[in-house]
């Protein structure tokens, strides 16, 4: 349901995954760290369940919840990537191949 400008600019604005991911990688630029890493130190408790409007199935909100936070950093991460802000490395870790991330190097 639309609702009008006026409400619209009534309301708060909700904090920027993208801005917390770029925050965290400048701020810890020593190492590299893959999506679930971020996702980890980025995302708040809660935050995709706040936004799902349907009940699911028992024990399956968390479950849930982790994976559209982890789908939102990777999308927000390649974006970084595609636009220059960070660096991504394909790395066998010796658990398989996995992406890593980190700041561009100043």
């Amino acid at each position: 349901m639309p609702i009008s400008l006026e409400t619209f600019e009534g309301g708060g604005e909700r904090y920027s995954v993208e801005r917390r991911v770029l925050t965290f990688l400048r701020e810890n630029d020593e190492q590299a760290y893959n999506v679930l890493e971020i996702t980890e130190a980025v995302m708040d408790t809660g935050w995709s369940e706040a936004n799902v409007d349907y009940p699911v199935g028992d024990g399956d909100d968390d479950l849930i919840g982790c994976i559209v936070d982890v789908a939102t950093v990777s999308a927000i991460l390649d974006r970084l990537v595609d636009h220059g802000a960070l660096e991504r490395r394909v790395l066998d870790t010796g658990e398989g191949e996995r992406s890593y991330y980190r700041t561009r190097a100043t």
